[in-house]
């Protein structure tokens, strides 16, 4: 088959729901070896193009064409009904029993992807539902694959998984909703942009879109302008003695009409799409106390069932410091949120403290928690003392106005939580958190169901916030634009702390644990010597931090004396590794001069 090969086609598409219209003119073409994200902001109609391409839906207005030689399967955003069956039967019941073959390669895949295919499917958590539902759509071999949100509730490794699948095994088409930026950068070959009712095609995959969309922005505000001169220049000689000829000028004057309300249309059009929310952030007056939020100190937390003891954590040792913001990452499973709940007070741990400075409060985003009434408007959850205004840093701002920020109509401030999809509720809990955000955040999964511009908000507060953060999530972009520092679980109460996130996400379960046991040996060593009065300790360390400031000097004019950089060499990879670990140290290093100054300051 012809690589050009046209799988489905839209020409002319209106479509609306009630008296609004989301597509408006519509058209697009979908090609075999198609690796295309469909993206566009919240309400454009991205999942409604999925309906209309599976005939879910019909149009009002066009022609819709699909090859009739091809299969399509559709992985939808919400995931499959529990049913009182196992998995494996679930799944095998469409199956010829005596094709043995297929049952390997099927069961190969629930491998690969960490999923028991003996377990219930009642049983199956919201992140294993997902799972079910994205390998039952693969299943189906189709030539046209739809994937709604498919990386939701996926752990990196996961998604990982579903990145290669998708990239070297996988022999159809697809389309991919995601919010997931780096998901989306590594499978696709070309881009669907939803705006303002029409798609726009990018050539390219996604790793250039946002280059391909602000030429394509800065082209149409260039035509905005040269129309804008045109606009004036004919007001211009409206207001100049068209009243004597107004017989002969009466045609241009109604097209001068038409042409200023064409004019005044695409222009507001045009700053609704290239606006971005800011979130009025009120930086507090400054705080002199100690720099430790939270102190950890040998903690420890396992769960027990009747098979095994899950440890979640074992012995950690941490300090969490103002202006922190650190990401918590592992597999499903290893204990990410209960890590968090043990923050919170909400987990009681078996062993050791979490010690936190006095007076600090949390703010939680945690999307299994009881967040809000459900039986009580929007405006009564966000101001439960009535009103209409709501209390953002230090400002007071009106809630229809605070609440376009996160993308709800205003007209809905009104409906009942009860009525919010899963996306909305998150987006509505996380308005409350950075109204008033606390000195502490705790973010458990907070990109889940939210699309790239409520995401973006979410990034941009947390560049300018003062306090501390820990943040769970499996949204590698994400994490890169806002954790300083990343603490990895192995779910067999190994951790690490890092500043590389690409190190921990191919650290090795083996190294982790020996370098935990040589913890453990220094701590016992740390513990048999002497006291040594806190003056002499600073000056220690301090030597020691100007040895380590040294070493990464050395490391660093050794990297530049290499006149070819080839990143596999062994020596330029083992240098670079060297000056990563030196900064680790060195960090390290800084927070136990802190901690001892203000002991220092304290006695």
């Amino acid at each position: 088959m012809s690589s050009k090969e046209v799988l489905l086609s839209i020409v002319d598409c209106v479509f609306g729901y009630d008296k609004s219209r989301l597509f408006d003119n519509l058209s697009v073409t979908v090609h075999r070896d198609d690796k295309i994200a469909l993206v566009g902001k919240n309400g454009a109609g991205k999942s409604s193009l999925f309906n209309v391409f599976t005939k879910q839906i019909n149009i009002d207005q066009g022609e819709f064409w699909s090859n009739p030689n091809v299969k399509i399967s559709i992985m939808h955003q919400k995931n499959l009904k529990k049913q009182n069956v196992k998995i494996k039967n679930f799944i095998l019941q469409t199956y010829d029993d005596e094709n043995h073959t297929e049952k390997f390669k099927i069961k190969n895949i629930f491998q690969k992807i960490k999923l028991d295919w003996d377990l219930d499917m009642n049983s199956l958590s919201g992140g294993q539902l997902r799972k079910l539902n994205l390998i039952k759509s693969i299943l189906d071999e189709p030539d046209l694959l739809l994937l709604d949100e498919p990386t939701n509730h996926l752990d990196i490794e996961s998604i990982k998984w579903l990145e290669n699948f998708l990239v070297k095994e996988f022999k159809g088409s697809y389309l991919v909703i995601s919010h997931n930026r780096d998901f989306l950068k590594n499978i696709t070959n070309k881009v669907f942009w939803i705006d303002r009712g029409k798609v726009k095609v990018s050539p390219k995959g996604f790793k250039f879109f946002e280059e391909w969309k602000s030429l394509l922005l800065k082209q149409e505000e260039r035509e905005l302008k040269n129309k804008k001169k045109i606009l004036d220049n004919e007001i211009d000689w409206l207001s100049k003695g068209v009243k004597a000829r107004r017989k002969r000028n009466e045609r241009r004057k109604e097209e001068l009409f038409s042409f200023k309300e064409n004019y005044e249309q695409q222009r507001s059009d045009f700053v609704k799409t290239i606006s971005k929310v800011k979130i009025p952030l009120e930086d507090k007056k400054e705080n002199n106390g100690p720099n430790i939020l939270i102190n950890f100190i040998n903690m420890s937390k396992s769960f027990e069932n009747n098979l095994s003891t899950k440890v979640i954590i074992k012995d950690f040792n941490f300090k969490l410091m103002r202006n922190e913001k650190i990401g918590i990452i592992g597999k499903n499973g290893s204990g990410k949120s209960s890590f968090l709940k043990m923050i919170s007070g909400d987990l009681i741990l078996d062993h050791g403290k979490i010690k936190i400075k006095k007076d600090i409060d949390f703010s939680f985003f945690n999307q299994d928690a009881e967040n809000f009434d459900d039986n009580k408007s929007i405006k009564q959850n966000l101001i439960p003392s009535g009103g209409d205004y709501l209390k953002v840093g230090e400002k007071k701002i009106h809630i229809c106005s605070y609440l376009k920020n996160f993308l709800f109509d205003p007209k809905s401030v009104d409906n009942k939580v009860m009525n919010l999809s899963g996306g909305e509720k998150n987006r509505l809990l996380l308005s409350k958190i950075l109204a008033e955000p606390k000195e502490i955040v705790l973010l458990d999964e907070p990109t889940n169901d939210l699309d790239m511009e409520t995401i973006d908000i979410l990034i941009d507060f947390l560049k300018v916030y003062k306090g501390g953060v820990f943040i769970s999530s499996h949204d590698v972009d994400f994490l890169k634009k806002t954790c300083t520092k990343f603490i990895f679980l192995d779910g067999k109460g190994g951790y690490m702390s890092s500043l590389d996130i690409e190190k921990d996400l191919n650290y090795v379960g083996k190294n982790l644990e020996n370098k935990n046991h040589k913890k453990k040996n220094l701590k016992t060593t740390e513990h048999k010597t002497k006291p040594i009065s806190t003056g002499k300790l600073i000056a220690q360390i301090l030597k020691k931090i100007e040895n380590k400031e040294k070493e990464i000097r050395n490391f660093s004019e050794k990297l530049q004396s290499i006149k070819k950089i080839n990143y596999d060499d062994k020596d330029y990879k083992e240098t670079i590794n060297k000056i990563k670990q030196a900064q680790n140290d060195l960090s390290l290093l800084e927070r136990d001069w802190i901690d001892l100054e203000e002991k220092s300051f304290r006695e």
